[in-house]
């Protein structure tokens, strides 16, 4: 094979079944085409670095750490792209000149077109018999094989609970394909439980879980009877598990469980979703036990992250049965008895919104922001609809400032980007209070989607006479490529590496342009050339288009973009000057012009710039706010600095940085009360960030709790095995 012939590469960033199954598919096209692998196995999740479950040799030669796996990735092609390979040869130049293939597949096993699916499987099933396992648990696995493969049929039901419902990040997202009702499983079970010539087993990663069902069904069993795995680790147990589930007949479980969906590729067995095995009738009357538990005896759950789970399907039950109202309730009284589940503020304000309650969402939003936590879609979401709701109780400025931050958070979300369409059409968002491009090169980009959202979201509105729709409104993409500044931090990057930018140009260079456009063309390709980095291209078409068209405000803050990007600090601010007399009502131009003040040493005169222009009260965006935050803290005008950052967080609460800078001037200024109230407040979503816990923990060293300081640290070192800094300083603590 020639020395420059690339590798496959295992990753996935999963768990157990998503990670087993990116492995075994890997392992199967390398003993296709006698190729190299590798696998990355990340050592996070729980999961180890993959000793634990596989030979000591297979890893030592196989196994490759974080920068050796960044260093490959860059010249990886992923599996997608491969997958359609037509040919063998197609399929290997993929791999040719040292390039490699990176297969992170969730489920089922990968076949190019032109494979034949019978010698696939065969080769698949080879791959899972000779998988190199560590010798403890292939031990555990071949007498669990002599005791499942004894003639009796074996069913499997699989209840995922896990981290959906207890690891911060995961409980706030909504999981309805992983995550299943015990109602349905129930239902499920009492009509299918088979006699004594069947062995029923129960796999679920929560006890809980477990004990009740044996409870209710006797003849149930769990994984703990019939194998003794006391001998192995917590990955070592998982993985038999899996493996015990594979050995099954047949296999009940969620339908997008990558973990059972592992287990039946592996096993090869039949495979039922639990959901669709049980009758309408049946699923109703499950649903409708199932809220009624969630009014009445919320002490049956097991914790927050389950009672979210759980609320996703009485939403979609009660809202489809016409009882939104009654879900309402439901919602309402788990928020305001401390819920803080970020998907299910924002489902509940989107359904008081279409419920009429719009003085019920302004009256709820305390209760929101209390405990608000992770995921700024969420956030964006119910600033959104309490925005929608302030604008039908004719509170138009308070409206106006949370849609703001809607968009600020989520500009390319549909219904959010077609709201900010519809407003600026009718004026209430203009250059004064609002980010600002080129109309001419805004209608190429019609929001084709805006009849749609108007007929879902927006019709309470237009009835009311709140908001105007009589044409096609233009998409605030282009806004958002205008101003990367002023977008979230990760947006520039998010479109450069997409290659997006380039996509536009060559849908745009195929029309043909009349010279009154031309330079509006020209500008615009400009400052996409800018984005990606030709700054060559950008000074040609940027300089001509000014050339053409001088009295265009936009051309010349492009310009200014590129002259601040090369260095030529004074002749950017000029630029800038420039676009703020051709369009002086633009508030934004201010910002900008500031922003490059800053960045060439000016501090105080970026401060007085960016105080001044906020304390004019119409530019509220979150990053302006920072941004002025900032000047002011390098200027030392610390108490404008406070102000403004409160301002900013106000909108864009979730950015536990800015949360901390916020704190940490507090402090500085004396006021501990005040900067424990910000940590306690971000820490119930952020305590995975050092920096707050240290800050947290010097506040009250200076309280004079070290015991507390040092309770909370334990908890953290807990939660946080890896944050040595935790360690670290609850040592020092103890001997101090």
């Amino acid at each position: 094979m020639a020395e420059t012939q690339g590798k496959l590469i295992a990753f996935r960033a999963d768990r157990m079944g998503g990670r087993l199954i990116a492995l075994l598919n890997t392992l199967r096209f390398a003993r296709s085409y006698d190729l190299p692998f590798v696998v990355h196995w990340r050592d996070s999740d729980g999961l180890g670095d993959g000793s634990e479950l596989f030979h000591p040799d297979f890893v030592r030669d196989h196994f490759i750490d974080k920068p050796t796996y960044r260093q490959m990735k860059e010249s990886a092609t992923a599996i997608g792209t491969v997958i359609h390979s037509p040919t063998r040869e197609a399929f290997l130049e993929h791999l040719a000149g040292g390039m490699h293939v990176l297969l992170d597949p969730p489920f089922d096993v990968l076949r190019l077109p032109f494979e034949d699916e019978a010698q696939v499987a065969r080769t698949f099933r080879a791959v899972v018999d000779d998988l190199p396992l560590n010798p403890v648990l292939a031990q555990h696995l071949d007498a669990l094989r002599g005791q499942l493969r004894d003639g009796r049929r074996t069913v499997s039901y699989h209840i995922r609970r896990g981290d959906l419902t207890s690891d911060m990040r995961a409980m706030n997202r909504a999981w309805p394909n992983k995550f299943v009702p015990d109602e349905f499983f129930e239902t499920h079970i009492r009509a299918n439980l088979e006699g004594d010539g069947t062995r029923t087993i129960l796999f679920s990663d929560n006890q809980a879980v477990l004990d009740r069902y044996t409870a209710m069904f006797p003849g149930l069993l769990t994984f703990a009877r019939i194998a003794d795995t006391s001998a192995l680790t917590e990955v070592q147990r998982d993985a038999l598990e899996l493996f015990a589930m594979s050995l099954s007949d047949l296999i009940v479980a969620p339908p997008s469980s990558a973990f059972s969906s592992t287990a039946k590729t592996i096993g090869g067995g039949d495979f039922r979703d639990v959901e669709s095995q049980i009758t309408p009738e049946a699923r109703h009357e499950a649903l409708d036990l199932l809220a009624a538990r969630l009014r009445d005896e919320p002490h049956l759950f097991a914790n927050e992250g389950e009672i979210g789970q759980y609320l996703v399907y009485a939403c979609e039950h009660l809202v489809k049965t016409g009882r939104r109202a009654e879900f309402i309730r439901i919602a309402r009284q788990h928020i305001e008895g401390g819920l803080n589940i970020a998907f299910v503020h924002a489902m509940t304000v989107r359904e008081m919104y279409f419920d009429g309650q719009y003085q019920q969402i302004c009256d709820l939003r305390a209760a929101i922001d209390r405990g608000f936590v992770a995921f700024q879609r969420s956030f964006a979401q119910v600033a959104l609809y309490h925005g929608l709701a302030l604008l039908m109780l004719g509170r138009r400025q308070a409206g106006l400032e949370q849609i703001t931050s809607a968009f600020w958070h989520e500009p390319v979300e549909g219904e959010i980007n077609a709201l900010a369409g519809l407003l600026r059409a009718q004026g209430d968002f203009d250059d004064s209070n609002f980010w600002v491009t080129d109309p001419e090169i805004e209608r190429l980009f019609p929001n084709r989607f805006v009849v749609d959202h108007v007929r879902t979201y927006y019709t309470p509105l237009i009835d009311a006479g709140v908001l105007e729709f009589e044409r096609m409104v233009p998409t605030n993409r282009v806004m958002v490529w205008e101003w990367p500044d002023f977008t979230r931090s990760d947006l520039r990057g998010h479109y450069k590496f997409r290659g997006h930018f380039r996509t536009i140009l060559r849908i745009l260079e195929r029309r043909v342009w009349s010279p009154d456009l031309k330079p509006h063309f020209d500008s615009f390709t400009g400052m996409i050339a800018l984005r990606e980095g030709d700054l060559d291209q950008a000074e040609t078409m940027l300089t001509e288009a000014i050339a053409a068209k001088p009295q265009i405000a936009i051309f010349h803050k492009r310009l200014a973009e590129l002259r601040h990007e090369q260095g030529r600090h004074l002749e950017a601010l000029a630029a800038m000057d420039e676009a703020i007399r051709l369009a002086p009502r633009a508030s934004i131009l201010r910002a900008l012009r500031a922003l490059f003040q800053m960045r060439a040493g000016d501090t105080p005169g970026a401060a007085e710039a960016l105080v001044a222009l906020m304390d004019e009260g119409r530019l509220l965006f979150p990053s302006i706010l920072f941004l002025a935050a900032d000047a002011a803290q390098a200027a030392d005008r610390v108490p404008d600095a406070i102000r403004l950052l409160e301002r900013g967080l106000a909108l864009a609460p979730l950015n536990w940085r800015r949360q901390c800078d916020l704190a940490q001037m507090k402090a500085d200024q004396g006021d501990d009360a005040g900067a424990r109230a910000v940590l306690d407040w971000t820490l119930q979503w952020a305590d995975d960030h050092p920096p707050l816990v240290m800050l947290n923990t010097d506040l009250l060293i200076r309280a004079g709790q070290r015991d507390e300081a040092l309770s909370r640290l334990q908890r953290l070192i807990k939660r946080y095995p890896d944050k040595q800094q935790y360690a670290r300083r609850h040592a020092r603590l103890s001997k101090g």
